[in-house]
């Protein structure tokens, strides 16, 4: 809308002045105009409507990036609704940041739901368009791995893709067994996570000491101190404008008066982020215990513990189009708690680079790491922060999890869910507290939920749930979902359109006349509408704000009336999709005995 330039000017009969009018304009363009861009999913029948007839600036389709996700199978096999002419695809919307909630049973399809929507985000293949691909940050730690053993994360079979580059960043305790895990994948580089001094600031400090307040409002003295010294050293930063210093830090709480009960703890995590940082930056002493000074290590010393050591630079995080950074931390020194911790800093490290090439975010099997440790509670403040400026940070999150307990805050943002076969009860109690889609209380029909089109010629409809026992009902059906196969619940998904007449007109004395395009839905379920009063009907090539057409097509005057595609979403409605197939290699195949 164009910037309104104030006038003292009132309008005749009101007084009421012409620039507060203005400024009460319901722009209806830019609204409709706005949900299409904005929806995470999308179907073909809104894409060609909306494309068609609203390009958008520079004459760029709405939805310049897309890739299809899965197809509506509600109605029946996919096999009848292409012999009848019917469209079930349903599209991810890549250019518009989101945010997505994967869950359901070992084996149900979460992780080849997850890899779908990375392929569809990071390179161009026969499955989506992107013209401007993204980069992806992936976190993952297997509880499972030995010297033996051990399997790469899923997503990093992308590889077999030449046009997607995949970096993995590892424990350096378990660099030479990630290498042997992931070097018959092609396409893949392994890297020992380091973490530069200049990386590090008071947020990420205080998010790696867990400094998380508890029920009670209180956390351990120690903390207390860590925190005043970071806030000292902050406001010298401010000061002097140089970054943080890690050995002025270490020095200062060296000096303080704490008893060896509150030193230990602090030690053991200033220990564990040394064990990640470049070894030159990372000062070689211990906090001096009580009795004693804190004392460097001798030249032998420190020599003998850099002989391993390869890495003299951290890693570099700026983005790169195509590229996806697994963090992979599946180790046995590395606990859920210090991979929080550790996660935590490797998002900040990302979100904070340039957004000039668009961020995706996800984090797979987010059940094996995340629980309920300060540690874990630190990295999801991370992630609903994420989710929260995600429009203004160009970034979309996706977490794949067999629990949808893990964080019902996060479930309680994402806008879009995508449900997998699952048994347990409480699983779908979570659900029900959380998403409309799956709440009785927004099912006012009896009947049960009805189609958010009833067309006979819509691709997508919604799934028809039974109102006297609802809950009953969606629990079956994700019971007897099939692998690959999901219920998907997204308020602000698109999957029809609708042409609404404006509901004012101006006669020939400049009056307005209301509702003489009133829309009847007639009662046969066919889903034509009868247009009263008058026999305009809307044209499907009729432009935004151009002429409208009647039913021969001839020209309208377009000063009388205007037709403008409005979205018909989801609404707490369910999809019922079976996700499409991989374009990469799946290396999450089930081994069977042969």
């Amino acid at each position: 809308m164009a910037p309104v330039t104030p006038t003292s000017s009132s309008s005749a009969g009101t007084g009421i002045p012409e620039a507060h009018l203005a400024l009460l304009h319901d722009n209806v363009d830019d609204s409709f105009m706005t949900d299409f861009a904005t929806a995470p999913l999308f179907t073909e029948n809104v894409r060609l409507a909306v494309d068609y007839e609203s390009p958008g600036p520079d004459d760029e389709p709405i939805f310049s990036q897309y890739g299809l996700l899965g197809g509506d199978v509600t109605a029946g096999k996919l096999d009848r609704l292409r012999s009848g002419g019917l469209d079930p695809r349903v599209f991810y919307n890549t250019a518009a940041p989101s945010s997505t909630f994967i869950c359901g049973s070992q084996g149900s399809g979460k992780s080849h739901t997850l890899s779908v929507l990375l392929e569809n985000s990071l390179a161009q293949s026969v499955a989506n368009v992107l013209p401007r691909p993204l980069t992806g940050l992936l976190f993952h730690r297997d509880s499972f791995v030995s010297e033996t053993a051990g399997a790469p994360c899923e997503a990093a079979y992308l590889s077999s893709n030449p046009d997607i580059s995949v970096r993995v960043l590892c424990a350096p305790s378990n660099i030479m067994n990630i290498r042997r895990i992931y070097s018959s994948l092609p396409n893949v580089t392994v890297e020992e996570l380091r973490i530069n001094q200049s990386d590090l600031n008071t947020s990420r400090m205080l998010g790696l000491m867990a400094v998380h307040t508890g029920r009670d409002g209180g956390m351990p003295l120690y903390l207390y101190v860590l925190n005043r010294i970071l806030r000292d050293l902050r406001i010298e930063q401010q000061r002097s404008g140089l970054a943080f210093n890690y050995g002025k830090f270490k020095d200062t709480i060296s000096r303080e008066a704490m008893l060896d009960s509150q030193l230990l703890p602090l030690q053991q995590r200033l220990e564990t982020l040394e064990s990640f940082m470049v070894q030159d930056q990372a000062p070689q002493y211990k906090l001096g215990m009580k009795n004693q000074q804190s004392q460097k290590q001798s030249p032998k010393a420190k020599k003998s513990s850099m002989v391993w050591q390869d890495i003299a630079k951290g890693n570099i995080w700026f983005p790169k189009s195509g590229q996806l950074t697994i963090v992979d931390l599946s180790c046995p020194c590395i606990t859920a708690e210090i991979a929080c911790s550790l996660f935590g800093i490797c998002l900040s490290l990302f979100l904070e680079q340039s957004p000039d090439v668009g961020r995706i975010v996800a984090l797979d099997e987010a059940h094996k790491f995340m629980n309920d440790s300060a540690e874990c509670a630190s990295l999801t403040d991370g992630l609903l922060h994420t989710i929260r400026m995600q429009r203004h940070m160009a970034v979309r999150v996706i977490i794949s999890t067999q629990e949808p307990t893990i964080s019902t805050k996060l479930l309680d943002l994402c806008s879009v869910t995508i449900v997998h076969r699952f048994t347990s009860p409480d699983w779908l109690l979570a659900l029900k507290k959380h998403l409309a889609g799956a709440s009785k209380h927004t099912k006012a029909d009896a009947d049960g939920l009805l189609a958010a089109t009833s067309s006979s010629d819509a691709g997508v409809r919604p799934l028809v749930l039974k109102g006297d026992d609802y809950m009953s009902t969606l629990f079956s059906q994700i019971v007897s979902l099939r692998t690959g196969e999901a219920l998907v619940f997204a308020p602000s998904a698109v999957i029809d359109v609708d042409y609404n007449a404006c509901d004012e007109t101006v006669d020939d004395d400049g009056v307005v006349d209301e509702g003489s395009q009133e829309v009847l839905e007639p009662a046969d379920g066919t889903g034509a509408k009868l247009y009263a009063e008058s026999d305009i009907v809307p044209s499907p090539k009729s432009s935004v704000g151009d002429a409208c057409s009647t039913s021969d097509d001839a020209a309208y005057d377009s000063d009388e009336s205007e037709y403008f595609p409005s979205p018909k979403k989801l609404g707490d409605g369910v999809l019922k999709l079976r996700i499409r197939m991989r374009v990469t290699a799946d290396g999450g195949r089930s081994v069977m005995a042969h």
